[in-house]
């Protein structure tokens, strides 16, 4: 475990993939998922500008929309995106349809479209595990085979790949069920994902690199308001969600509008504690200057 706070990783992405010197920690995320499900170690090779990323917030909220590429030179794309909200079936149908229709463009060969990998981070419980996969499988409807469509290489008639290989692959992450247990790599970064620090052993090569690069005492004065403003916009996503739970229940709703209240105190304190003025913490949480004053005490 660190001595310092870290940041949140779904913010870390975003400000991991600013500098291509930080592209690895994203990529050592990226990679220990997909090694867990058969894949190889990827690379990123450049972010993707594309329509939907230029939508709003409230209608997109991608992290990132990446192209990335294993040592055998297969290309993917790789969507990453935070959800609070129970529509996150949708909204990954949504989005990887939009990624590739963006990655195609107009006049290009359908032929040329690329494997997309989704990637959801959940921060309100699904299911009964931490990690959720799925893909579309096409099976014959009596034998129940699973349909495979070769391509060949027109020169050399070798099977380059089965084209159903080609439709997009979804992974759902639970945050809140990680069961805390660390048994392999992946484990590794549930546990940040879950607790924002590393754990106190581990087995992924990027940890030690994650508490150096995501110390929240290692961000500049701008970028510590800017994410202490991005932290109470998910905390106000999670009340949200949750009230939608406890929609009719007056006691329920109370009892999560106090620990929304409580999460702002603990950022207002953690603001203050990395030398955020006392007009600058009232401005982010909208609490007064009384208020936040007597946080100090």
């Amino acid at each position: 475990m660190t001595d310092h706070p870290l940041i949140s990783f779904d913010y870390a992405i975003k400000y991991l993939l600013k500098d291509k010197g930080d592209y690895e920690i994203v990529e050592g995320f990226i990679s220990a998922l997909l090694k867990s499900y058969g894949y190889k170690d990827v690379k990123i090779i450049s972010l993707l500008d594309t329509e939907s990323n230029k939508e709003n917030k409230k209608g997109k909220r991608s992290l990132a929309d990446l192209v990335v590429e294993d040592d055998e030179h297969n290309k993917y794309i790789v969507e990453i995106e935070r959800q609070y909200k129970d529509s996150f079936i949708h909204k990954a149908c949504f989005n990887t349809s939009r990624l590739i229709v963006d990655h195609l463009g107009e006049q290009m060969d359908y032929m040329k479209i690329v494997k997309v990998f989704h990637i959801s981070l959940l921060y309100f419980p699904v299911g009964k595990g931490a990690i959720h996969h799925g893909q579309t499988v096409i099976r014959e409807m009596e034998t129940k085979e699973k349909l495979t469509v070769h391509i060949t290489d027109p020169k050399t008639k070798e099977i380059i790949c089965d084209a159903t290989d080609i439709l997009p692959e979804y992974f759902f992450i639970s945050v809140p069920l990680f069961n805390d247990r660390l048994e392999k790599e992946m484990d590794d970064w549930l546990y940040v994902l879950k607790y924002d620090d590393i754990p106190e052993t581990y087995h992924s090569p990027y940890m030690q690199r994650v508490a150096d690069k995501l110390s929240i005492l290692k961000m500049t004065p701008d970028e510590r308001n800017t994410y202490y403003v991005y932290m109470k916009q998910m905390y106000s996503d999670r009340d949200e969600l949750q009230a939608a739970i406890t929609k009719g229940e007056l006691k329920g709703r109370e009892e999560e509008r106090k620990k929304y209240e409580e999460k702002i105190r603990n950022m207002a304190r953690k603001m203050l504690a990395n030398g955020t003025s006392i007009e600058e913490v009232s401005e982010v949480t909208g609490f007064s200057i009384e208020a936040v004053e007597s946080l100090l005490h």
